[in-house]
């Protein structure tokens, strides 16, 4: 039986995107279609599938080097009988899945490049803050600060939920400001955001004397992170959360739960492109089964994922009266 592309491109859909196991696309295209296609078939054509796509995978990871913003996550993953982590890598336009047997920095450098010029988007796990990374400009999401000082709040009494208290009211504040942006004065917002910066300085500041060892841990953590709180204030687009990152992680939790994960390496490698091509479409509104078929048609010159303009503006304003504008660091993103 000869299987034609618009078919193969179902298949790969359903399996990648919607988590279906080869055993349950094989049962549904036979009872829709007549379609009788042993499971080892299926999974050989996602192969071919993949090795055709993997020049669009390729523009996809080089188009991330050169943004602006990139939000990044991992979670956890088999391959065979080995620990992995699927991470993905993603921003408004464009999603990178990689699985890999490390949790290292090494995994964002093999992804976004040593030369990263944008701002990377994350959790305050210990591999976004390798020194390799330390010049790199950050936001740490403040969803899971956030979380964090909720769990204080629940567990503290008496004087000790009092810091707890303090740095939320701050941190609410500054999501606050920014959703007001539009309706303040420039003079205003930067008075304000200094304010906040202030603040900030003073509830972290080691000449503190914070008895509780959870509330010192936690004034330590936003020491370390100092610089990487409140970047959001000052530039457009910048979201103060890793929600978006988080969101492009949920189909493949669920495809964990659903279908396990992959027993080679090569259904790894097979699955994180496939994967990084379907949630891209389906970002740029790209009709998904149209564009696997003219990947597998147009052979060695794959239709391009990467032609969009993504929206970013510049800031204007510094992040401190000492800082260096963020302007100047990001003049050499193109996105």
């Amino acid at each position: 039986m000869v299987v034609g592309p618009r078919a193969k491109a179902f298949a790969a859909d359903l399996k990648h995107r919607f988590g279906a196991s080869y055993a349950k696309i094989c049962e549904a295209l036979n009872d829709a279609f007549n379609l009788k296609v042993t499971r080892s078939a299926w999974c050989q054509a996602d192969q071919r599938l993949a090795r055709q796509a993997k020049p669009v995978y390729e523009a996809l990871i080089q188009a991330l080097q050169a943004c602006a913003v990139v939000h990044s996550d991992e979670t956890g993953w088999r391959i065979g009988t080995l620990s992995a982590w699927l991470w993905v890598f993603t921003n408004q336009q464009i999603t990178v899945y990689t699985i890999e047997t490390s949790r290292g920095h090494e995994v964002v450098l093999n992804i976004l490049g040593k030369e990263f010029k944008g701002i990377l988007v994350s959790d305050c796990f210990l591999a976004y803050d390798h020194r390799d990374l330390v010049e790199w400009l950050k936001q740490k999401c403040l969803s899971h600060l956030l979380k964090d000082l909720k769990a204080l709040n629940e567990t503290k009494t008496r004087g000790a939920v009092r810091f707890a208290r303090e740095v939320t009211a701050l941190l609410q504040a500054a999501l606050a400001l920014k959703a007001q942006k539009e309706q303040l004065s420039a003079e205003q917002y930067a008075q304000q955001a200094k304010n906040l910066e202030a603040q900030l300085d003073a509830l972290s500041d080691t000449k503190r004397q914070l008895t509780d060892p959870d509330n010192a841990r936690f004034a330590k953590r936003l020491r370390k992170h100092r610089e990487h709180v409140l970047r959001f204030l000052y530039v457009d687009g910048l979201d103060a959360t890793n929600n978006l990152a988080e969101r492009q992680l949920r189909p493949e939790v669920i495809t964990r739960k659903t279908n396990g994960c992959n027993r080679t390496q090569n259904g790894a490698d097979t699955h994180a492109i496939l994967g990084s091509i379907l949630a891209t479409c389906r970002q740029q509104s790209v009709p998904i089964l149209d564009y696997l078929v003219k990947l597998q048609k147009y052979g060695e010159t794959p239709p391009s994922l990467t032609g969009v303009q993504l929206p970013f503006t510049p800031p204007e304003t510094n992040l401190h009266d000492n800082k260096p504008s963020l302007e100047l660091a990001l003049s050499r993103c193109s996105c």
